[in-house]
């Protein structure tokens, strides 16, 4: 029976030469899905997106700053207390994108954008 030496594998040091390149649409793609996780925050799609003028949550910023400002356009639904949704909305905002792209940002703003009903009772949204 041979013996064999196992060699452990060499620490990692941050992986080498090279560069990670995150692009803005995946950040933007991490905010706009975790602005909905927040009860109160509506995604919206198809005609009324195209009634009120687009999709929401929008989100812009620009990965290539180390700490990106983030602005995130929001459509709540009626009633919500707007000021602690937006509050909640930043926070979790700015907490996901430093944890998932290591980039912690500046400053995260939210402006909410629509309000839109439950029901006009037709089975459709209203946009107040």
């Amino acid at each position: 029976m041979a013996d064999h030496a196992v060699v452990p594998p060499a620490p990692l040091d941050g992986g080498g030469p090279g560069e990670t390149t995150i692009r803005d649409k995946v950040g933007e793609k991490i905010a706009a899905y975790t602005a909905t996780q927040i009860e109160g925050v509506l995604r919206q799609r198809g005609s009324l997106g195209m009634i009120t003028g687009g999709n929401y949550p929008k989100v812009s910023l620009d990965m290539s700053e180390s700490h990106p400002s983030v602005s995130v356009e929001i459509a709540v639904g009626w009633p919500t207390p707007l000021t602690a949704l937006a509050q909640e909305v930043r926070a979790l905002v700015h907490s996901e994108l430093g944890r998932l792209t290591g980039q912690i940002p500046n400053r995260v703003n939210v402006t909410v954008a629509e309000v839109v009903s439950g029901s006009d009772g037709k089975g459709t949204r209203r946009v107040l």
